[in-house]
């Protein structure tokens, strides 16, 4: 049975060399996703690791897309996450803060507790990078092992299954 391991970082570089550390272990980089609150930050992790380039979800948004991230940020606004890997066809442009649920009814629609669904938001918001890594069983132990070994990488409560 497959598990979802889920890790937070609060700077794209140490979501970069944990990602480098588990694509070592032998994880694939299509069971890697990570999320984010800003799009230009993960094309940087995309470049660095080999994953997949970043996806946002809302079509409109390319030509005025650095105006309205910036302007969410500064006038708290919700935003729209971006994501790279899987969890993109179901989490890109789902928007967070100022009391949307959009993120939370995603991750809690894949089994995600809902008071970890919002915890996982609250720290997107705050501008930290969430990584979900999906694994066999067998090998979640190991995983967690490696994400647990990195100073500035906070493993997120334990397995869960997706």
């Amino acid at each position: 049975m497959a598990k979802l391991l889920i890790a937070i970082t609060k700077s794209r570089q140490d979501a970069a060399l944990v990602i480098e550390d588990l694509k070592q272990a032998g994880v694939k980089k299509g069971s890697i996703s990570v999320v984010a609150r800003t799009e230009q930050e993960l094309g940087l992790i995309s470049r660095d690791t080999g994953l997949s380039k970043p996806k946002r979800g809302d079509g409109n948004h390319a030509l005025f897309h650095p105006l309205i991230e910036v302007a969410a940020i500064l006038e708290d606004e919700p935003a729209n996450v971006a994501v790279i890997g899987p969890a993109a066809k179901l989490l890109a442009g789902a928007e967070i803060g100022k009391g949307s649920d959009d993120f939370v009814v995603g991750l809690v629609g894949v089994g995600i507790p809902e008071k970890d669904a919002k915890e996982i938001e609250r720290v997107l918001v705050k501008g930290d990078f969430v990584i979900f890594i999906e694994s066999e069983e067998e090998e979640a132990g190991k995983l967690g092992e490696i994400i647990a070994s990195r100073e500035d990488v906070r493993p997120f409560s334990s397995p869960l299954k997706p």
